[in-house]
């Protein structure tokens, strides 16, 4: 799994936004605008402009789907009175459903026709009010809270609901079969959290931190530490998922602009560097120049971890001729050193040089994807060598990565991959969705 953004969707935002996903590649966020008023961005095969859905917030909006083509609208309104608008083969108009919020409030949905709305009030606790067959009235759930409340729900009959608490750490309580008790998740926010869901006990977490930057916690069989996703937020993030590993957050930047960054399955190559001797173009500058080549085929390159070894008899290592499916004892030894790599990881071995010499050589024990690379390497080696272990041939062109006369030789960089390289890369087995 990758993040990928940050992309500016425009707009000049006075509140964070809202989001919700009535169905996969489907988005709908909300915004108050300049005029206090709520605006509308939605997504489906392309970002559409703004709308004006019109009222007049005193907070952030919060939204929900509980199926395809409804969504629900919530606000503050100028009264401090929660407001509720939603969509349904059209808009409907405001409805008030009374109560005094200090916060904006948050809003889940178990199933179609329920609806779990949650708020700040004047006492800073939580407060509860549902919709199913009609609206309930607002039951109070305790706690002290310094910011709005976020909830998501991951099957029926759950919620997960999140706030700041006067510590400025995270606070988390939950709905099954009767409320839980408070327990703090820790951390330093500087802002409301965000929360989504893409399956059953699955939770993502998204505050602003004491940097203004985007933090992400997350929940699967126990909770992760903090994360940074970088970025800097003038606003509490929203946070959606519209299916199985995939998550859309939304922030309003130093622009007043809103901010999108997503997570979603990626084609990637997971490569690991085993240094035998430090190469001329570093590591580190070998594997942006592989991603830069690789990322015009949509494929991303993770280092994944990189390890010393000391080696002294296999620097020098023999080759032979370097044919696939043909290698030497010296390779089958080399390459038998695969900490940390999985399965279907490829290992780059950097070694002083090869007998006879070459600038790098991918023939590899079966089972035992990977490459060395001579320290004289130049800077399209590793890519190169790394696109043999995913099937691709020498070409005679000099502008394309895989020319079989030298990188050394390339006339126009960066080189080329042409599309059924791109497609060979793709089906290789250690091109991995991750």
């Amino acid at each position: 799994m990758t993040w990928l953004g940050w992309e500016s969707l425009g707009g000049t935002l006075t509140s964070g936004p809202g989001v919700s996903s009535w169905t996969s590649g489907r988005l709908d966020t909300f915004v108050r605008g300049t005029n206090s008023a709520l605006w509308h961005k939605w997504y489906q095969n392309g970002w559409s402009n703004w709308e004006s859905l019109g009222g007049i917030l005193t907070s952030e909006p919060a939204a929900v789907s509980w199926g395809n083509g409804r969504i629900d609208v919530f606000v503050r309104g100028t009264d401090s009175a929660l407001w509720h608008k939603w969509y349904q083969n059209g808009w409907s108009g405001w409805e008030s459903l009374g109560g005094v919020l200090t916060s904006a409030p948050s809003v889940a949905s178990w199933s179609s026709g329920r609806l779990d709305v949650f708020v700040r009030g004047t006492d800073s606790a939580l407060w509860h009010k549902w919709f199913q067959n009609g609206w309930s009235g607002w039951e109070s759930l305790g706690g002290v809270l310094t910011s709005a409340p976020a909830a998501v729900s991951w099957s029926n009959g759950r919620i997960d609901v999140f706030g700041a608490g006067t510590n400025a750490a995270l606070w988390h309580k939950w709905f099954q079969n009767g409320w839980s008790g408070w327990e703090s998740l820790g951390g330093v926010l500087t802002s409301a959290p965000s929360v989504a869901s893409w399956s059953s006990g699955r939770l993502d977490v998204f505050v602003a931190g004491t940097d203004s930057a985007l933090w992400h916690k997350w929940f699967q069989n126990g909770w992760s530490g903090w994360e940074s996703l970088g970025g800097v937020l003038t606003s509490a993030p929203a946070a959606v998922s519209w299916g199985p590993n995939r998550i859309d957050t939304f922030v309003a930047g130093t622009d007043s602009a809103m901010w999108h960054k997503w997570w979603t399955q990626v084609p990637t190559v997971r490569l690991h560097a085993k240094v035998l001797t430090a190469p001329n173009v570093s590591v580190t500058d070998a594997v942006a120049r592989m991603r830069e080549v690789y990322a015009t085929a949509g494929i991303a390159v993770e280092l994944a971890s990189t390890e010393s070894l000391n080696l002294p008899a296999l620097n020098d290592i023999d080759v032979g001729q370097c044919v696939s499916g043909q290698t030497t004892a010296e390779q089958n030894e080399l390459f038998a050193h695969r900490n940390n790599a999985g399965p279907d990881d490829v290992v780059a071995y950097f070694v002083r040089s090869t007998v006879p010499p070459f600038n790098g050589c991918a023939a590899h024990p079966a089972g035992r994807p990977g490459a060395v690379v001579a320290q004289g390497a130049t800077q399209w080696t590793l890519g190169h060598e790394i696109g043999h272990v995913l099937g691709l041939r020498h070409v005679t062109d000099n502008n394309r990565l895989m020319t079989g006369n030298g990188t050394a030789n390339i006339t126009n960089p960066p080189p080329d991959l042409v599309s059924d390289e791109v497609k060979t890369m793709l089906d290789s087995p250690r091109t991995q969705d991750i």
